[in-house]
């Protein structure tokens, strides 16, 4: 039998990890359990790996949103649509959210906007935002001055004939430097050098037209009569423009957009 003695020099010596059982014979019951070996620590490749950094754009999963079929609407339905667009923006509550990936990719395969829009170039009067419209609702047209050349022209001939938009809206806007370049042409005889000259002359014609009315502010009324004057000629313009005109399947009016009110005025 293992003395007292010898058992407790193994204990001290290390060996506390070997069976004691077969060093006491039999006297077990005084020998303490085995230990446990410890755990060995988490290899570093079995955590988590953190997730990629995508570093373009084209990386990111494209939202997925889906959309009614285009509907075809009449010239008073396009109105009133133009209409409670202009009264959302007006009132500071445009959602000014942008096209989805669905949106632009139903998009690449044709075009079917509710209204033409024949506006000015100004910065401060994008049509789209006026009305509260987003990609593909609206056909646009501009130039300085809210005029039509034989260009413009051929674009709303393409937008009525070939994407059967049924409303024209020539919209003009208040203090249009254009137009009032074209007041200073007949009331002070200012000298405009080439293209600008070019870009005035067609409004000259509402400026005389508004000054022989003799209102209270000549380049306001002239803006008013530039825009009411084109959408009268336009409604002649084109065989195309007059006939589906004479059938009701489109509408010309003008309008004229105020910079302090965001409001728009329609001329119906």
């Amino acid at each position: 039998m293992v003395s007292r003695r010898l058992l407790l020099g193994v204990l001290a010596s290390g060996l506390a990890g070997a069976p004691l059982a077969a060093l006491a014979e039999g006297d077990d019951h005084h020998a303490p359990a085995p230990r446990k070996a410890a755990p060995k620590p988490r290899a570093a490749a079995a955590r988590a790996a953190p997730a990629p950094v995508r570093s373009t754009v084209a990386e990111y999963p494209k939202p997925v949103e889906t959309h009614a079929p285009e509907v075809i609407i009449n010239p008073d339905e396009a109105l009133g649509r133009l209409k409670h667009g202009n009264a959302i923006f007006a009132r500071g509550g445009a959602s000014m959210a942008l096209p989805s990936w669905t949106r632009i990719n139903e998009l690449a395969g044709g075009q079917k906007p509710f209204a033409i829009i024949v506006g000015c170039s100004d910065s401060r009067v994008p049509p789209e935002l006026v009305f509260d419209c987003t990609l593909g609702e609206l056909f646009v047209v501009r130039v300085a001055g809210s005029t039509v050349s034989r260009e413009g022209l051929g674009s709303i001939l393409y937008a009525v004939e070939h994407l059967g938009a049924p409303l024209i809206v020539v919209m003009g806007h208040t203090k249009c430097g254009a137009v009032g370049a074209a007041v200073d042409v007949v009331t002070k005889h200012s000298h405009l050098h080439g293209a600008l000259f070019d870009m005035a002359l067609p409004i000259v014609p509402a400026v005389l037209e508004a000054q022989a009315k003799s209102p209270v502010d000549l380049q306001d009324a002239a803006i008013r009569q530039n825009v009411h004057d084109t959408a009268e000629r336009l409604k002649s313009a084109d065989h195309i423009l007059s006939e589906r005109i004479a059938s009701g399947r489109l509408k010309i009016v003008s309008a004229c957009y105020s910079l302090s009110t965001a409001q728009v005025e329609f001329n119906v």
